[in-house]
């Protein structure tokens, strides 16, 4: 049995297929703020501009032309300028052209780019009463200090938002990936012959569906387990039986404890307990060559009404002799199937011996072939003691209904109907169990034709 599968855990995978996902989206995200800020960063530096523009735009134009006023400007980090109601411009305004001016001198408000002193600036204007304009410029050196300033923020964000992702995939990986452990726990423990094992409650539904499973097969292996034992005690018992018997007369012949007129009876004893031990042993092994993949068919196009006679015939003299009616019910043309008829001959033999066994005196046994459309059904029914709803679920298993009946009505080795199954299973045919009309059971074997 090969290890632990090498490599990294469902959790792990779990948590980097996470994180990947949150490194993705912040880069994605990254990359979609990225245009964004420069406009940001100019909105934040122009939308002051323009309010102060719209204050300044209250005063005289004398006042404008305060230094006052102009110190104050130049505290901010702005440029002041006037376009006069002439026309003339001073300061900023300079860095207006004169379609811009235009526009001022007829009452209407500017918002531009322009080059004051050789450097690009943002320029805000607005008209004032009586005529007249004023205007303030930024260099747009502030919206690269704004625009670094939101960016830092962004980042900060975006790593905090990446963290948070992180520890948050962690967390989630470890609580989706722990029902999984356990339960892969839970299947070690069953490949180790450990039954009844605990298997955990929670996790998802695709989680609790391989527990359910695991819980199932928990269940099964028992199961099965339990009727191996049970047949490997029947075997046990059934091997003892004929061995201490010749065992038994083995030590007697070689104490001398045997009379001579007895040696023939001992003899014939060992040699029946001999065979009984063989025939035991013979179903042992047909049962083991069934499930091995050099089991060998011959198929054939067989008449299955031939078989069905000819295994009538062969069983009469036992029927009478035991007191049971044996009858046939046949189609009366032909019933061609492919398939091997050693085979098939054998599935009827087994089933009938099984039904000769067990019926009584006065008892009836039917053979029956029918036929439908692309199959072939063979029929073994009697009228003898029949099967319980129970026994039905199990009648296939090896040494199953041996060891119900063992003491109760005449049984074989318990081996006959698991052979039966796998013979015609190897067959490509399917046999079913149920109850006769003649009120005993009745199997039912169907072959593809």
């Amino acid at each position: 049995m090969s290890g632990p599968a090498s490599g990294w855990s469902l959790t792990a995978r779990l948590a980097v297929a996470m994180a990947a996902v949150a490194v993705l989206s912040a880069v994605l995200a990254g990359l979609l703020i990225a245009p964004l800020l420069r406009g940001a960063g100019e909105r934040a530096v122009r939308e002051p501009l323009a309010r102060q523009a719209q204050l300044l735009a209250r005063l005289p134009e004398r006042a404008l032309l305060s230094a006052r006023v102009d110190r104050l400007a130049e505290g901010q980090g702005l440029a002041l300028g006037v376009v006069s109601s002439s026309g003339t411009v001073s300061g900023a305004a300079e860095a207006l052209d004169a379609e811009q001016r235009r526009v001022l001198l007829d009452g209407g408000p500017v918002s531009a780019s322009g080059v004051l002193d050789g450097e690009p600036v943002l320029v805000e204007a607005q008209p004032i009463r009586p005529g007249g304009a004023v205007v303030l410029a930024a260099s747009t050196s502030d919206v690269g200090t704004t625009v670094a300033r939101m960016r830092h923020r962004v980042l900060l964000a975006l790593g905090l938002g990446l963290l948070a992702a992180l520890v948050a995939a962690t967390v989630v990986a470890r609580r989706i990936g722990r029902p999984l452990t356990q339960t892969a726990a839970a299947g070690r423990l069953l490949a180790e012959g450990h039954r009844g094992v605990p298997l955990p409650v929670a996790g998802t539904r695709e989680v609790a569906d391989v527990t359910e499973a695991l819980g199932h097969l928990d269940a099964a292996l028992r199961t099965s387990e339990d009727r191996q034992r049970r047949f490997l005690l029947s075997v046990s018992h059934e091997l003892r039986t004929p061995l201490t018997a010749i065992r038994g007369y083995a030590e007697a012949l070689v104490d001398g404890a045997v009379a001579p007129e007895e040696t023939t009876e001992v003899g014939r004893t060992l040699v029946g307990e001999s065979l009984r031990l063989q025939r035991y042993v013979d179903d042992l092994l047909a049962l083991a060559r069934l499930e091995s993949d050099d089991f060998r068919l011959d198929p054939e196009p067989s008449d299955l009404v031939v078989l069905v006679r000819a295994a009538a015939a062969a069983w009469q003299d036992r029927c009478d002799r035991a007191g049971l009616t044996l009858r046939s019910v046949v189609p009366a043309g032909e019933v061609v199937v492919h398939t091997d008829p050693g085979r098939v001959r054998q599935v009827l033999d087994a089933l009938v011996d099984n039904a000769v066994r067990v019926c009584p005196g006065g008892a009836s046994v039917v053979l029956a072939l029918s036929e439908s459309e692309g199959a072939a059904r063979l029929e073994v029914r009697d009228s003898g003691p029949g099967l319980t709803p129970e026994d039905l679920g199990v009648a296939f298993e090896p040494g199953a209904l041996h060891d119900r009946y063992a003491g109760s009505r005449p049984v074989g080795h318990g081996l006959g109907l698991a052979i039966v199954h796998g013979l015609v299973a190897r067959l490509g045919g399917t046999v079913e169990v149920g109850s006769a009309p003649e009120g005993g059971a009745a199997f039912s074997i169907t072959l593809p034709r």
